[in-house]
């Protein structure tokens, strides 16, 4: 699913490589089953066709990784996702969901920013953001200058 999602990376210039090389590591999609932080999108008849990898981090839930298949994506998947995601957020008291993104990819930022969260710029960031940023650029993510910190205050 996570290749399939990626492949619209290839629309993007100089983002081409990311289409290959975008899935979550082993060590992430583990640390988000275990707290129970991951979730799957299914149609009627059992198939996946998106999930969402979160953390649990000191006072925010932390979206590591959505993917939505190809074949459903602009049908709402991302949002429900993302909207069950913030509710889970809530009910574990939880005062914020944080990820980090491409701010120029319309499916990106954009997106976030139509559901509430809200582009850090790098003095805002806290030394957790800061670290899972230049450990994205320490594993070569191209185009490091249009990545981006997100929070969306849940209170």
């Amino acid at each position: 699913m996570e290749i399939s999602a990626s492949k619209v990376f290839l629309t993007i210039e100089g983002l081409e490589t990311f289409a290959d090389d975008s899935c979550a590591t082993d060590e992430q999609q583990l640390s988000a089953i275990e707290p129970g932080t991951s979730w799957t999108a299914e149609t009627d008849d059992g198939q996946q066709v998106g999930f969402l990898a979160a953390i649990p981090e000191d006072t925010a839930l932390h979206v590591y990784e959505i993917s939505v298949h190809s074949d459903y994506q602009k049908t709402g998947v991302g949002k429900a996702l993302m909207e069950h995601a913030e509710a889970d957020a809530r009910a574990l008291g939880l005062s914020e969901m944080t990820l980090t993104t491409f701010r120029h990819v319309p499916w990106n930022a954009p997106f976030y920013e139509r559901l509430g969260f809200q582009i850090l710029k790098p003095k805002e960031c806290d030394g957790r953001l800061g670290s899972i940023l230049a450990e994205e650029l320490g594993r070569g993510l191209p185009m490091p200058e249009q990545r981006c910190a997100m929070r969306k205050t849940l209170t």
